[in-house]
């Protein structure tokens, strides 16, 4: 009953050539022409088909190049700045005076944490080793997962500060960017002119909160970008208020964070920049048509990372430098969000002084000339969909600016504008690839959607009739 019932298929199905290998009125050999005729045509069918689907989940996307810069606006890059001075001294005074900490002890304990709230991996061998700081941390209670929240405690925002003057602020003239206190490899860092969201807050990846509400942003009018068109003349902005001896400064993408081994470096007198800046754009369908895996890149909110709750390259960097850290030293430094279900231990003082030393450029560079580590493997971190490209045409000191400023900081200008934009657009989509595969299935076999209804209603439906017909 089953071959009768295959062959009334063929007899009577759609697809090309299938009725004349059971039309009883062909010999053999005829028969077996069309077979092999067949055969080749769902051959190249098949492989026509998986190219099509290749291409859909590798080559679907593209990144093209825009000259319209006319219609551009453009934004500026962000600025990070570091002091280099962190400990509030009032701050720490109160809470001397409140754990009956003084004379020497208290001395060398302000170093200690100063200089501790001041390293990175280029420094970690600046920690100071009194003899007195064991005795006085087990006195306070304080282990090492106790070490930024102690920091951050001890260091005043100074994006709150009620003086004007004495604030930490970002400016162009009448318009104010938003600035905010962040949590970076160097420590404590001042943030503007960025897009990223308030989760990159020192508050939320230290506890778990978002920034207190600062009543003095009502005060201006202000913007989280400083943009600017091709028309504009000279456009900046100044990042300042630091009143320190000396400050450290990065200038990155507005949708990126600082890279900690790509600074201006120590500077007493802080940095004029003057940057070229190429942005990458994506088009209006490019996140929901498109996966992961399709576009090679992230937005910002598609994290697949454990210690951060958002996504940016040197974001995903920095959870390697974690794993690598955790890997080699058995611990992860202290400036590291560590708030998740199974933290990492963090590592002691003279952890960070003893191993990370040794191992500082593979941490930074995921590579050591002539070392014993290889570049990790599992450590791949995809493009932002949406960035910018900086090239910096200078950087140079800022001579005399705690005269002109009042204060220190570091400062943001742009005479030229990009004559070329990045686009990442969808050049083969969902729907080009049902008509690719439609269009193959039909010319290799006549076959349709309607084909495909009919195969699915005769081996189902009708078969089922047959059967119990049968028995019937």
């Amino acid at each position: 009953m089953m071959l009768s019932f295959i062959r009334l298929y063929f007899d009577t199905c759609c697809i090309h050539g299938f009725r004349y290998l059971v039309k009883s009125v062909l010999i053999l050999l005829e028969r077996l022409f069309w077979l092999i005729l067949l055969i080749v045509s769902v051959y190249f069918c098949i492989i026509s088909c998986i190219s099509s689907v290749d291409r859909f989940h590798t080559k679907s996307t593209h990144i093209g190049l825009e000259r319209n810069s006319y219609y551009w606006n453009t934004s500026m890059p962000g600025v990070t700045i570091c002091p280099m001075q962190r400990l509030n001294e009032s701050l720490f005074d109160n809470y001397c005076r409140t754990n009956k900490l003084k004379g020497t002890d208290k001395t060398e304990f302000w170093d200690f944490l100063e200089n501790l709230a001041n390293s990175t991996y280029t420094n970690f061998q600046n920690i100071p080793e009194y003899d007195s700081i064991d005795r006085t941390l087990d006195h306070l209670g304080i282990k090492p997962k106790h070490y930024m929240e102690l920091i951050y405690n001890l260091t005043f925002d100074g994006t709150y500060e009620p003086i004007e003057k004495l604030r930490i602020r970002c400016i162009d003239g009448q318009v104010h960017l938003k600035t905010r206190q962040i949590l970076t490899e160097f420590g404590l860092c001042y943030l503007c002119s960025s897009y990223l969201g308030e989760e990159y807050s020192s508050r939320y990846l230290i506890f778990g909160e978002f920034p207190e509400f600062n009543k003095y942003l009502n005060l201006h009018r202000f913007v989280r970008v400083k943009k600017a068109t091709f028309f504009d003349k000279d456009v900046g902005f100044t990042l300042m208020g630091f009143d320190t001896e000396a400050i450290d400064s990065y200038i990155h993408s507005a949708f990126e964070v600082m890279k900690v081994d790509n600074n201006f470096g120590y500077s007493p007198e802080g940095a004029a920049y003057e940057p070229e800046v190429e942005e990458i754009i994506a088009e209006a369908n490019f996140e929901t048509e498109t996966s992961i895996s399709q576009r090679k890149c992230r937005f910002y909110h598609e994290s697949n990372l454990t210690h951060y709750p958002f996504y940016t390259k040197n974001i995903c960097q920095q959870e390697c430098r974690i794993n690598l850290a955790y890997k080699i030293c058995k611990c992860i430094p202290h400036f590291y969000p560590n708030r998740i279900a199974n933290p990492k231990p963090v590592c002691t003082y003279q952890t960070l002084r003893s191993c990370f030393p040794k191992h500082a450029g593979y941490f930074l560079k995921f590579y050591e000339e002539n070392g014993d580590h290889e570049k990790p493997t599992s450590c791949y971190c995809e493009q932002n969909c949406i960035d910018a490209v900086i090239k910096l045409k200078s950087a140079l000191a800022m001579r005399g600016s705690r005269q002109l400023l009042g204060s220190m900081g570091s400062s943001v200008s742009m005479s030229t504008w990009p004559r070329n934009q990045f686009k990442r657009q969808v050049i083969f989509s969902f729907t080009d690839l049902l008509v690719s595969i439609g269009g193959t299935a039909g010319l290799y076999l006549g076959f349709s959607v309607l084909g495909l209804v009919e195969f699915l209603y005769f081996f189902t439906l009708r078969l089922l009739w047959q059967l119990l017909g049968y028995k019937l």
